[in-house]
């Protein structure tokens, strides 16, 4: 935990711009109580078309390409995967057609213009401020991303939505978040939740399941976060 939180300052140095946490680490952030851990940093990179990319400064500092999205960035504590998910003004003036695409790009986008400042503490740092995105955008861009998962990753993200929207603290504030979001984007959540919590329910829960974290989660689990998903995205 300490390597990861490390890298926040690292990032906004290198970067000139603060991070915001979506992914695993926001995940545990938002939970009442955290189920798993992680050891990658994820961070949504909202900017103007004109703007350099946070993945492009990063490398121009020195860190080192890893994945499509991501780069190794050297910290006191060792090197830390940095993936970076960006939004542009201008795909979100020019949404696309593709509704996986367009949740991607609302999602992203919402959650860069609703996190919240979260104090993390980490053995041998100071308490560090870092703005986290809200449960909701959580929820709504998990739902998006399973889409291009290999199967462990896929597992992730579906426990993880299981535990955001059933935590007695943050899941009604999932709820209420995503029933307050933009139309469009709870249509298409919507069709994504609807995918992953009924049409391919049982799939999902073998996805869960083979997780270590998820060997507790049962089908009537699953179907309660699609049916509480539902409830809140519909009209």
């Amino acid at each position: 935990m300490t390597r990861l939180v490390s890298a926040i300052p690292v990032v906004a140095e290198q970067t000139g711009r603060a991070v915001v946490l979506v992914g695993g680490l926001a995940v545990m952030c938002r939970l009442s109580t955290p189920h798993r851990a992680t050891t990658d940093l994820d961070t949504v990179d909202r900017r103007t078309t004109a703007e350099r990319s946070q993945l492009e400064l990063l490398l121009s500092t020195g860190a080192t390409r890893s994945g499509p999205s991501g780069a190794l960035v050297r910290t006191p504590y060792g090197e830390v995967q940095v993936d970076v998910l960006e939004v542009t003004d201008d795909e979100i003036t020019h949404l696309p057609d593709d509704p996986t695409d367009r949740l991607h790009v609302q999602a992203h986008a919402w959650a860069a213009s609703t996190a919240s400042a979260v104090s993390l503490s980490a053995p041998g740092l100071a308490p560090l401020e870092v703005r986290v995105s809200e449960p909701g955008p959580i929820v709504a861009m998990k739902l998006q991303s399973i889409m291009n998962r290999g199967s462990a990753k896929e597992g992730t993200d579906l426990l993880d939505i299981v535990r955001l929207m059933l935590d007695p603290v943050c899941g009604p504030v999932s709820r209420d978040q995503l029933h307050a979001a933009d139309r469009q984007l709870r249509e298409d959540a919507l069709l994504h939740a609807r995918r992953w919590f009924d049409l391919s329910a049982d799939r999902s829960l073998r996805r869960i399941r083979a997780v270590p974290e998820g060997g507790d989660v049962e089908i009537d689990d699953l179907r309660l976060a699609g049916d509480l998903m539902d409830a809140a995205l519909r009209d």
